[in-house]
């Protein structure tokens, strides 16, 4: 129970990675606010995780709209009083061929911008006058090398590194942690998309990873939630990788 009375907030919650974060947070006592685009997919996911007695609720809205994602974390706040964790998990991709790209506007809109403005919201509505609240980022292994065919993707995430950085480096002096989870190839909808669009792409990924298997969702989210806890009190700034050893093959 590392998070009992905590108000946690994760956005893309409802499926993937995002959705086995909420089920742990839930699990370790916390109230945590499923953020997503669909309210079907939102309530679905809300109405899952309360069977299984977690305290949840749905947010709905854009996360690439500074507006709505204003409105979304003062509704938190107004029902919570504060947010303690953020999880900016929310993210897409639309692999294409650098020359025929023609999504970069709306992945970078989603992937960055959502976790700027749900960061900087979050931070100045509840965070900082708190004097305290943790950031987790979720990039990518592909935000610290680059796959092909899919530039939108692997700028967005490698900006979430450095948006990591920066923010961890601005708001230490409020006591706000900031930590970013780069997963590596974990089963999930983006990545079943990903193994049809370029199969061989796919395949000799999988092949060269040294732990010799595909994560778990649930994989990602322990070390997720280590990021959020105590445990990880002096911990800021970090980039931590969870790919069964990937990154080290050259």
């Amino acid at each position: 129970m590392r998070f009992e009375n905590k108000v946690v907030v994760v956005t893309g919650g409802s499926r993937g990675i995002g959705r086995s974060v909420v089920d742990l947070f839930a699990k370790e006592g916390a109230l945590v606010a499923i953020n997503g685009t669909r309210a079907e997919t939102v309530d679905r996911a809300v109405e899952q995780v309360r069977a299984t007695g977690g305290k949840v609720f749905g947010v709905v809205g854009d996360v690439a709209d500074r507006e709505t994602v204003r409105n979304n974390v003062a509704e938190v706040i107004d029902r919570c009083g504060r947010i303690d964790i953020l999880v900016n998990n929310a993210g897409i991709t639309a692999p294409s061929s650098s020359e025929n790209y023609s999504q970069f506007d709306r992945v970078m809109a989603v992937n960055v911008g959502g976790a700027f403005h749900w960061s900087q919201s979050a931070a100045t509505l509840s965070m900082i006058p708190n004097n305290g609240g943790v950031i987790i980022n979720v990039s990518s292994l592909g935000g610290l090398q680059a796959i092909r065919d899919d530039v939108g993707y692997i700028t967005s995430k490698h900006a979430m590194v450095g948006l990591t950085r920066s923010l961890s480096l601005d708001w230490a002096r409020f006591n706000i942690r900031v930590n970013c989870l780069a997963p590596g190839i974990t089963k999930s909808e983006m990545i079943a998309n990903f193994s049809v669009v370029d199969p061989a792409q796919y395949a000799s990924m999988c092949s060269n990873i040294p732990m010799g298997r595909v994560a778990e969702p649930v994989e990602q989210a322990k070390a997720l939630l280590f990021l959020a806890s105590d445990d990880a009190s002096y911990i800021t700034g970090l980039v931590m990788t969870v790919d069964g050893g990937l990154m080290n093959v050259i």
